[in-house]
């Protein structure tokens, strides 16, 4: 599932500038180096640079010059990475004192480079840190979180507990000593276990309960799980929700744990009474901008083709048509993924909005052709809320008082629940005989007997009886309807369907 990062790391994150080593050193790299650390101390990134490489020019082995050094050069910028890496390794392969560091640092950059191979070196980096220091709870967190991006929550769990227990000792018992911003730590760190226990299968569970040393909370006496009402399975989504519910303590103000609970809730038919109706606005921001930088390779992961299915819908509308749409409307557009396949079916603006300004940054860069100099593709792009839209915002130029003649809306529907509001938008927003294009997930009137339930994903899923009659409410009459599956989850297909409708009658 596509969620928010479960663990911001540390501020001070790269660079935990090494001590003076008196050790074989002479009082000019000595110089060196605490110059070197004066400079980054101050923020002066070029002049720490020079002084560490003054260092290791006298002394080449000295293993902190060359650790600092490395980190100075990834705060300077993606084209100092691969020398900044080569650093790293060479102070591993030394296996000194400033290994676990170096392991440490080198994982993070590896973490934030993304992709499966790096994400799996940097959870073995972090793995060498915690060997060389078992109190280290930054190096379990960032375990815990490369772990959980490959979707091995299983795994995942341990280190998530022990980065938990270590800033809570802390705090208890030292509080003077504690990690400025525990409470957030703790909080993103409860996030995670929670995601991580609910992502579990039911023989997962049973693994996890058995394990000796396992830390989870309700088993039975004997320290397992058979004597429970549903065995391992219901002991892992009460300490999910435990985690959760600890986690929207800690931190009030962010809404994923929140959102996530009543997910899981719904799942378990103690929740989902349709008091949460739609994703608020605050969490599908914070959604989409944490993962702005690499939504659309996460995507690609879960075989994800939905703006490709509504342009297919919208090129065979634009065929009966027998022209192009005079103006459309991207709503929820994301990076652009739908962007550059509707713009050949639109001769006149193209409007994109989106709650999250980091992805509409993406979506601004796009362009018709391979020349720096070709249009862009989107026409306008502006951040707002949906439901707030007039039709004045949409169009450029103050042609807002006709109306659009086509809005899409590639997967925004499973952020709402009740839809009678938001398809009374997008009819506001539309010209008479204009068209409209979405997905949405799909349940069955069993499953979801108000028409729509949310999902433990933290989507919302629909009936087709239910989509069509508020869609009837808000003036649309259906054209064109198919089920589709719109991604995969845990290697499933998600049931989708793809619904065509026209305001104002076929």
């Amino acid at each position: 599932m596509v969620l928010a990062s479960a663990v911001a790391r540390p501020p001070a994150r790269r660079l935990a500038l090494l001590s003076l080593s008196l050790s074989l050193s002479t009082a000019t790299v000595d110089e060196a180096f605490l110059a070197g650390n004066a400079h980054y101390a101050r923020g002066e990134l070029d002049e720490a640079r020079e002084a560490y490489n003054d260092c290791l020019r006298a002394e080449p082995d000295r293993t902190d010059c060359a650790i600092n050094l490395a980190s100075v050069l990834v705060d300077l910028g993606p084209q100092h990475e691969a020398l900044a890496e080569a650093l790293y390794r060479r102070v591993l392969a030394a296996e000194d004192k400033h290994a676990a560091d170096a392991a440490y640092n080198l994982g993070l950059l590896l973490q934030d480079r993304k992709g499966d191979d790096a994400t799996r070196e940097a959870a073995i980096m972090y793995q060498r840190a915690t060997a060389s220091d078992p109190r280290r709870w930054d190096a379990w967190a960032n375990m815990a979180t490369a772990l959980s991006e490959l979707k091995f929550n299983l795994r995942a769990v341990e280190p998530f507990q022990r980065a938990i227990l270590i800033l809570e000792e802390t705090q208890q018992a030292a509080p003077h000593q504690a990690v400025e911003g525990t409470d957030e730590y703790l909080g993103q760190l409860y996030y995670g276990l929670g995601m991580a226990l609910s992502a579990l299968s039911d023989d997962e569970c049973t693994e996890l309960a058995a394990a000796p040393d396992t830390l989870l909370i309700g088993l039975d006496a004997e320290g397992g799980a058979s004597a429970v009402p549903g065995g391992a399975a219901r002991v892992c989504r009460e300490n999910a929700l435990n985690a959760l519910r600890t986690s929207a303590t800690l931190q009030p103000d962010e809404p994923q744990a929140e959102h996530m609970l009543q997910a899981l809730l719904s799942e378990g038919g103690d929740g989902d009474d349709g008091s949460l109706s739609r994703a608020s606005p605050q969490f599908v921001r914070k959604l989409f901008d944490d993962f702005s930088d690499t939504f659309d390779t996460q995507l690609e992961a879960l075989k994800y083709r939905v703006p490709q299915m509504v342009a297919e819908v919208v090129g065979a509308l634009v065929t009966m048509r027998g022209e192009p749409y005079a103006s459309a409307f991207d709503a929820g557009c994301g990076t652009g993924l739908a962007g550059p396949l509707l713009r050949p079916h639109v001769s006149g603006a193209l409007v994109g909005v989106d709650l999250s300004e980091k992805m509409l940054e993406r979506a601004a860069t796009l362009r018709q052709g391979d020349a720096p100099t070709s249009p862009r593709v989107y026409d306008k792009l502006f951040a707002a809320d949906l439901l707030t839209l007039q039709r004045r915002d949409v169009l450029p130029g103050g042609g807002g008082d006709v109306g659009v003649d086509l809005v899409t809306a590639a997967d925004v529907l499973v952020y709402f629940g009740e839809l009678r509001e938001l398809l009374g938008a997008f009819a506001a927003l539309s010209a008479l005989g204009g068209d409209l294009v979405f997905s949405c997930e799909r349940a069955t009137a069993d499953e979801a007997p108000q028409g729509w339930r949310l999902r433990p994903s933290g989507r919302f899923a629909h009936t087709k009886a239910y989509v069509v009659a508020s869609a009837a409410d808000a003036g649309y009459s259906l054209v064109g309807y198919r089920e589709i599956v719109p991604r995969y989850e845990n290697g499933e297909p998600v049931p989708g369907q793809l619904f065509t409708f026209r305001r104002g009658g076929p």
